[in-house]
């Protein structure tokens, strides 16, 4: 009995052990079957399930993976094929081999491009495949073209759209003598409300950082006695980059804003003040503390209560990747060309002015 239950025991364990590979087998995807050899793989959003979306002249980088037809290469044509503005041919660097194989290829968006293009390498007719864009199947990949808002563009030949126009408005912020008063600041009450690159926030990108602004005497609130930049953003559509700021008033140059790079969403608002650090104008200006856009202490010659010492502040920003420059004739950010905190005026506070 004990080796007829043993037997018996034994075939039960070998069907079990049968049936659970069997099983394991069928679980386990086949190799490929997640990525199709000569798959197109770009650092892009998806257009559709077929293509990546594109900007005209937009750079990017690409590989084409799993390109085994082609190992041992070094190097093969890659083709951007149109119907509507025909094909444009680049190199492609091929590297690894076998299945391993990968083509990498730069390419720039067609200035005129519009609706979608296929990408093909080797030969015009071998294209590459979606199957890193969306599982399931495979078809020709490549590129469809959107605006900057990621409209698709489907007239060829279409200039893309201008880039938004901004807003500037140059004001005062001064809660030194108001005591920590929001009063005290020009964007008190904007709505919607502007990012602020002032005490505590970083300059490339708004996340906070260490606070190393001076203090209301016996409080934690900031002290501000400082000038503000304003930038609106004009656009209901697209966003606004702004990448440099600085603002010259005769020999003192501020730029309390290194490596700025913010963007400004569709109808939002920027307001560039201090941040806290030294003081950049020279010595014998009436600075103390970290009070580093300080404008209002930078006249020169003349200090005559009243009497303005004529030099005109110069704003200079980079928005939408282009430099512009923004005299500002009216003096609101040196408060006049003479310092209201030596003549009695103490509160320098000004609200904001449009100057472009």
């Amino acid at each position: 009995m004990k080796r007829m239950l043993g037997l018996r025991l034994s075939t039960s364990l070998a069907t079990a052990v049968a049936l659970a590979a069997a099983v394991a087998l069928f679980l386990v995807p086949a190799a490929g079957a997640t990525t199709a050899a000569g798959a197109l793989n770009c650092p892009l959003t998806k257009y559709n399930p077929t293509k990546y979306a594109l900007q005209l002249n937009q750079t990017v980088t690409c590989t084409i993976e799993g390109a085994s037809d082609v190992s041992g290469l070094g190097t093969v044509p890659v083709f951007i094929k149109s119907s509507d503005f025909g094909n444009t041919t680049v190199t492609g660097t091929v590297s690894g081999s076998g299945a391993s194989t990968k083509v990498t290829f730069t390419y720039t968006g067609a200035a005129g491009g519009c609706n979608t293009v296929v990408v093909a390498y080797g030969s015009l007719g071998n294209n590459s495949n979606n199957s890193r864009i969306t599982s399931g199947g495979t078809a020709a990949a490549g590129f469809g073209f959107v605006d900057a808002s990621g409209n698709p563009i489907t007239i060829c030949g279409s200039p893309p759209p201008p880039p938004p126009t901004p807003a500037i408005y140059l004001g005062y912020a001064d809660t030194y003598y108001t005591h920590g008063s929001p009063e005290g600041f020009p964007w008190n009450g904007m709505s919607p409300a502007p990012l602020v690159i002032g005490c505590g926030v970083d300059p490339n990108g708004g996340g906070a950082i260490a606070d190393i602004c001076p203090l209301i005497a016996g409080t934690t609130t900031d002290s501000y006695d400082a000038g503000a930049i304003r930038i609106d953003n004009t656009s209901s559509t697209a966003s606004m980059p702004v990448t440099g700021a600085s603002v010259a008033i005769g020999a003192c140059t501020y730029n309390p804003w290194p490596g700025l790079n913010i963007s400004i969403p569709a109808g939002g608002s920027l307001v560039l003040t201090q941040t806290g650090g030294a003081n950049p104008c020279p010595s014998g200006e009436n600075v103390v503390g970290n009070y580093n856009f300080d404008t209002s202490e930078a006249h020169f010659g003349t200090s005559v209560c009243g009497v303005s010492d004529g030099i005109v502040p110069v704003v200079s920003l980079t928005i939408n990747g282009t430099p512009m420059t923004i005299n500002d004739t009216g003096q609101i950010l040196n408060s006049g060309g003479y310092d209201l905190g030596e003549c009695g005026l103490l509160n320098e506070f000004h609200s904001f002015v449009q100057v472009f």
